[in-house]
Formats: structure tokens, sequence, C-alpha cells
């Protein structure tokens, strides 16, 4: 018995290092004139260790500066969802959370408190912060985590158990949610199958169909006793196309860049290389060999990508609720490339099995 205490405590540890941002905000007045811009961190939970848990039972969560009371109202969420509403109390750094009494004890749950969670600065949560909890005396371990790629402002991953058809979707809530940035990841899930797409904007409140959202490029993911990554996800944007043959005609070719390479791996063709940024976009076709060749490049950073045009229109297509067509498969160069004038930048070998 003392040894599964120790083992708990191990593990509550660790859980502590995961869900802990970094950051030195300070509960005293700024000195100097400098303003708190790092986001509250929590310090610790009460009780320590959140398993073996009870129905309806308060748990206090203590973080390092007095957090915003009207904050509060929609930013804590708990995952997968229940009927009944969780139940907060603010106490200047403490919120205190009474727990559903329909709670399954055989379930791993999460707090999760989302980016409109801030201090008494209106400093807000950069990533989530999410807290295990269950009634029994285990906690899932299961991993999913990714990167969203292309344009975006404020993307969500929404993630249900099981596999579950675009009809499916629409008419059954996520089981789980988080907000991101660009990388995002999903901690203690059961070992299972899942659905799982992108959306950037997400309103809830309205049908999943009416929103902006983005397929993974599998139907599915099996989450196993290995952790999972390169769930990857795309959003297109139009691009300020001001067409680089026009600029061809208009300037000097020594002003231009050029992009030469070779990919290898496990591919199928036909596949696109893609290179952009906010104003540009050129494509090429790969060629039978796997090499590619871009010319005529205004100088600039950019995003190289590579994606396989299975409908042949050299456009990502990144899927279609009202069809079965799931995200076309990408992969993106590792990293971003700086073109200058009158100048060939060669990528000597891109292995996609890497990616």
């Amino acid at each position: 018995m003392h040894q599964m205490y120790l083992n708990l405590l191990n593990k509550k540890n660790q859980f502590l290092l995961s869900l802990i941002f970094f950051s030195c905000a300070s509960v005293k007045a700024p000195q100097g004139g400098l303003i708190d811009s790092a986001p509250p961190k929590l310090d610790s939970t009460n009780p320590e260790i959140l398993t073996n848990l009870n129905q309806g039972q308060k748990i206090t969560l203590s973080f390092n500066e007095y957090i915003k009371e009207e904050s509060l109202k929609n930013s804590i969420e708990l995952f997968p969802g229940v009927e009944e509403k969780i139940i907060y109390e603010y106490s200047g750094k403490d919120v205190i959370i009474t727990l559903p009494s329909n709670l399954e004890e055989d379930k791993t749950y999460v707090i999760s408190l989302n980016s409109k969670f801030s201090d008494e600065q209106n400093v807000k949560l950069e990533e989530n912060i999410v807290i295990p909890i269950s009634l029994s005396n285990s906690i899932y371990e299961g991993i999913l985590q990714g990167e969203i790629f292309g344009t975006f402002k404020k993307p969500s991953i929404l993630l249900w158990r099981g596999i579950i058809d675009k009809n499916g979707m629409i008419n059954k809530k996520p089981d789980y949610i988080i907000s991101s940035t660009n990388k995002f990841i999903f901690s203690y899930l059961p070992y299972d199958k899942y659905t799982v797409v992108a959306s950037d904007l997400y309103n809830p409140r309205l049908p999943l169909d009416q929103n902006k959202i983005s397929f993974h490029s599998e139907k599915f993911i099996d989450i196993q006793k290995e952790d999972i990554s390169n769930i990857n996800f795309y959003f297109n944007a139009e691009v300020n196309e001001e067409e680089p043959d026009s600029l061809i005609a208009n300037q000097n070719l020594e002003e231009f860049s050029n992009l030469v390479g070779n990919l290898k791996g496990n591919y199928i063709l036909p596949i696109i290389i893609e290179l952009k940024n906010e104003n540009y976009n050129y494509q090429t076709q790969l060629s039978m060999d796997g090499t590619f060749s871009i010319d005529s490049i205004v100088g600039g950073k950019y995003q190289l990508l590579a994606f396989l045009d299975r409908n042949n229109n050299k456009n990502l297509d990144t899927g279609l609720l009202n069809d079965d067509s799931e995200s076309e498969k990408f992969y993106v160069y590792s990293d971003s490339l700086k073109l200058r004038k009158n100048w060939e930048l060669e990528i000597e070998e891109w292995n996609l099995d890497n990616e």
C-alpha cells in the first residue's frame, strides 16, 4: 500500500511538470514600470493526488497570482463531457471546483482551462492547462499530438472516441476539444480508436458543417501504448497573387532565386511541390526520378511542402463533410527556407519517411 502511494505521488509530480507553463509571473507589483506579461501558472492542487476521488468532491487549484474572476465563466471545461455542469468558486489565487455527481468510475476525466482563463492583468493562457482526475486508482496514459500548418487564426482540435462518420460528427459533440497555436497534444487518453478534425475559429454553437474545418489524411487514429505523432492538419488560404510571370517581364532575372531538390522515401505519384508564403505561391510537379526545380522566385522566407495530388487539381484538398473524402496526404519540410536574390538553393535530400 505504501509503495502504491509512492507510485501515485511520483505520477503526480510528473503530471505537475507536464502541465505547468514556463513563466515568471509574480504577484508583486512590477518594478521599473514593467508590466506582467506572463500567463498564470498552476502551483498545486488539493488533494495532491487526483485519483480515488469521490462524486461531488471539491478540488482546489492554486495559482501563482490572482485570477480574474470574470475569466472563469467560459474557461473551465470537463472532458469527456457529462450532462451535469462543473461548479467552481473563486477565491483570489485559488479556484475551487466541485466535481459532478455522475462521473463514471472507470474513466479518466480531464479538467481543462482554456485560453480564456486569465490573471488580474488580463494575461490569458497561451495553451490549455489540463488536469487529469479519476474516481479509480489509475490514470489513462494515451497521447495524441501533432501540428497545424498553413494559414489560420485560432485553431482547435476536435476529438471523438471511436470511428465516427461525418454525419455522426455533425450530430455528436466532440469528446475532447483543445485550443492550439500550431502544435497540440492530448494527454491522458484511453487506448482506443479516435476520429479527429481541426477547426479554425471553432464555434460550438454552430453545426460543424458551418465551421471551417480540416481533416486528417486517415479516417481514424488508433492510439496504442506508443506515442502518436505527425497527426498534421493544413488550412488553405487565399494568397495575394501577383503573377510571377508579370514580375519576370518587368525585372532582371538576377533579382530572382531558384530552388532545386531531390525527394526520397516511400511516396505515390503525382506529387506536387509547393513553395509559398503570405504573398506568393509557386508549384511544380515532382519528376519521375524524384527531382524538382522551381525558378524565378521572389526573394523571401518560404514554407516548402509536398502533397499527393490524387485528383490532379494542383490544390491541397483538406477534405469535406459532405462527401467521403479525407485530406490529401502532405509533408512539410522541417525548416523554413530563406531565398535570396540571384541565388540557387539546393535541397540535396528530402526524405519523406522522416517527416
